[in-house]
């Protein structure tokens, strides 16, 4: 479940603040399970305050736990609520515009005076060790990720368009509930080459490889997945590289385990991409963690991955003006290794 009023005033205690203003979506979700706009959440040690206009406060007292005070109002009621707070955490991530204002409306200096202290990281932390409730959902968005890969290549055909074929794929993940974690990549051929490229009316064509990055969202938590396809026959060439990616993508989910330092992992997938000649072709990080957010804690640094952790293991390989290639799946850590949430097969499929 959403977090209890006990467990939101851990944020105080955490960041060593007598209250908290948050505002931003992602984390009014955490709190609550619940997302409306022109919302604000005001956390004492009195208690946990829920502000929301008239559009949403049925629903809101519906759907928010009672250990929550739900309210009519916006960030100026929660901030009125929090002036007679000593020290006020809020998330640096809320705009500059929503910053000033709510400064002015606890009447508070800034941060240069002690009184108003970021609580971004705090929460980043706590959200990034998943409860069995977030896990849930998590595992059900990408049940559903799943499904879509292997109705996807039923579509596949000479001629269609990476447009075309991103609609389906989105529709099949729309039409079993879910909403879409983030645009799909749809890219064929040579603008594979191109790890986040935008879909174009691009057609596919005998010899390509189709790379598709997507991911359903299943009540604000989010999945991702990458896979890599064949049309048609492919050379040597292309066979060789798709197998280095995929010892590479295996190489990485054997290593992770609860304490293991992400970047030693990210280390030992360059240092095998370096052995076979191809380290200049892989040019992003090997992961992230996934959550309400598409990209949150934690990532492949130098802090060790903790059990309850969901992150992704995503190495590719990029030959400019030629094609591309990464293999994604999204794992659960544990104690004594990972969980693979992604259940599609990442063999070499080649659609004929």
């Amino acid at each position: 479940m959403p977090l209890s009023a006990d467990e939101c005033k851990r944020i105080l205690r955490l960041a060593k603040v007598d209250g908290a203003l948050i505002c931003t979506e992602a984390n009014r979700i955490y709190l609550t399970g619940y997302a409306s706009t022109q919302a604000a959440i005001a956390v004492t040690q009195k208690g946990v305050f829920y502000f929301t206009d008239k559009r949403y406060l049925t629903e809101a007292s519906e759907r928010i736990s009672s250990a929550f005070t739900i309210r009519e109002g916006s960030i100026l009621e929660a901030c009125k609520l929090l002036k007679s707070c000593v020290r006020v955490g809020v998330e640096f991530y809320m705009s500059h515009s929503q910053y000033k204002f709510a400064l002015a409306a606890m009447k508070k200096p800034g941060t240069a005076f002690g009184c108003i202290k970021d609580i971004s990281p705090v929460i980043a932390q706590m959200r990034s060790v998943k409860s069995s409730f977030e896990f849930d959902l998590i595992k059900k968005a990408q049940s559903i990720t799943d499904f879509a890969f292997g109705e996807i290549l039923k579509y596949i055909k000479a001629g269609v368009t990476e447009i075309e074929l991103a609609a389906r794929l989105e529709f099949i993940m729309q039409s079993k509930g879910a909403g879409l974690a983030f645009d799909t990549i749809m890219a064929f051929g040579e603008n594979g080459a191109k790890p986040h490229a935008h879909r174009s009316d691009r057609e596919l064509r005998e010899g390509d490889f189709i790379t598709m990055d997507f991911g359903a969202k299943w009540q604000g938590y989010c999945s991702d997945m990458t896979r890599t396809v064949a049309f048609g026959s492919i050379d040597g060439r292309k066979a060789e590289a798709y197998d280095t990616v995929l010892q590479a993508n295996m190489r990485g989910v054997a290593s992770l385990r609860a304490g293991v330092i992400g970047k030693q992992v990210q280390d030992d997938i360059r240092a095998f991409f370096k052995e076979r000649g191809v380290e200049k072709n892989f040019t992003h990080s090997l992961g992230h963690g996934v959550g309400i957010d598409i990209h949150e804690a934690p990532y492949y640094n130098a802090a060790p991955f903790r059990a309850g952790n969901v992150v992704t293991v995503e190495p590719g390989l990029y030959f400019d003006g030629n094609f591309g290639i990464r293999i994604e799946d999204m794992l659960k850590i544990t104690q004594d290794g990972a969980d693979n949430l992604t259940k599609s097969d990442k063999s070499l499929i080649i659609i004929k």
